[in-house]
């Protein structure tokens, strides 16, 4: 059996972008393999992070750093003090793993640990679960990048368009690249019945509340306008995140008696009761809630950006966007609103598009893909 070190570099907080690495871990110890994880220590920890410890995983928070060093740069000029870069790592050679699997929420927030990997002669192998347009690596960090992901064994993203966009924002061919799924809170078999209209219809945004990713300040804009207004249609957002507040005072600012904030609930019953989703994210890797909308028979409303047009066919099984902006995703709604007759068959169409393209189990996937890792390095495979 493998050694599997597990490590998060997303310092911000435990979101989805934390559940495939989460989960295979978990699947990978179960399997009998020796596995740690590394997490930053967040504001505040999830109760996953238990769930780790029950399943064997010991876990170790990489963002600790010694006392002393600490006290001792307060005492030293800003040119002589102690790096903390690497204290949070010293574990992984102590542990010694076959295998680093290093994610990041973002495409390069890990170059700092597939330096040290390097450095200390451990394989690894990364997953990116976003790319950002507007946000580029300066020139050291992007030649850092480069240089990290030729060194990895293999480099996970979730749509091919951010494996394009990385390419670009480290000026190299990613040779070692492949496309990997995360796990959905819904059954891969789901088939909620399409709810009635005879009461109007309701839009869901699913999302956490975070206006630059997510874009609620672009859909707020649109729904403010007369036509939607005056339309019988409901939206409703369901999330929770950092802009929780802001996301309802900005849909007070607006007076939008249209908009619900429903907060976060599961997503099979969201989709008992919408007929379609809206996103009007302005980046994205593959966002989970256009899967399992779309495994739910729902037809999906989003803006053509990351993964989104890998899965969605413009007027076939859904209407993208041109842009994040209020006037391309106003056409794309307009469009939607104008054909709402055909929601439900497009989200059957869009039920069978997405099964097409995503695993049922998405972890065993991953398991795969490591194993095949692994198994060139003449190591067990995993079970």
């Amino acid at each position: 059996m493998a050694k599997i070190a597990f490590i998060s570099t997303n310092k911000s907080a435990w979101g989805g972008s934390e559940y495939l690495w989460f989960q295979t871990a978990i699947r990978c110890s179960v399997s009998g393999h020796k596995v740690v994880a590394g997490v930053p220590r967040w504001k505040s920890l999830p109760g996953e992070l238990d769930l780790l410890k029950q399943n064997d995983v010991d876990l170790y928070f990489t963002t600790d750093v010694s006392g002393s060093k600490k006290l001792l740069n307060r005492l030293m000029p800003s040119g002589k003090q102690f790096s903390y870069n690497d204290d949070g790592y010293k574990f992984l050679t102590k542990f010694s793993p076959d295998l680093t699997i290093i994610n990041q929420g973002g495409n390069w927030g890990g170059i700092d640990l597939m330096e040290f990997c390097k450095r200390s002669g451990l394989k690894y192998v990364t997953i990116s679960q976003a790319a950002n347009e507007a946000k580029w690596p300066d020139d050291k960090s992007s030649l850092k990048l480069c240089t990290g992901l030729r060194n990895a064994e293999m480099n996970f993203y979730v749509s091919h368009a951010n494996i394009i966009l990385t390419e670009l924002q480290s000026a190299g061919t990613i040779k070692n690249a492949k496309v990997v799924f995360n796990p959905f809170n819904v059954s891969y078999d789901s088939n909620p019945d399409y709810p009635v209209t005879s009461n109007g219809f309701r839009m869901a945004n699913v999302a956490r509340y975070e206006f630059f990713p997510k874009g609620q300040d672009i859909l707020f804009q649109v729904l403010n306008e007369k036509k939607w207004r005056e339309r019988n249609l409901l939206v409703s957002l369901y999330g929770k995140g950092e802009h929780s507040g802001s996301v309802k005072r900005l849909k007070d600012h607006f007076h939008l008696d249209n908009v619900k904030i429903e907060g976060h609930i599961s997503p099979e019953e969201i989709w008992k009761t919408n007929h379609a989703l809206i996103l009007a994210s302005r980046y994205e890797g593959l966002p989970l809630a256009l899967v399992e909308a779309m495994l739910c028979g729902r037809v999906p409303v989003v803006t053509s950006v990351s993964g989104n047009p890998e899965v969605v066919s413009d007027n076939e099984n859904g209407f993208l966007a041109k842009a994040a902006t209020p006037e391309f995703l106003d056409e794309a709604m307009e469009r939607a609103w104008n054909r709402k007759e055909d929601w439900k068959e497009m989200g059957i169409i869009a039920g069978k598009s997405i099964r097409e393209k995503v695993p049922k189990d998405p972890i065993a996937y991953m398991c795969d893909e490591i194993s095949a890792i692994l198994t060139s390095e003449n190591i067990n495979t995993l079970q």
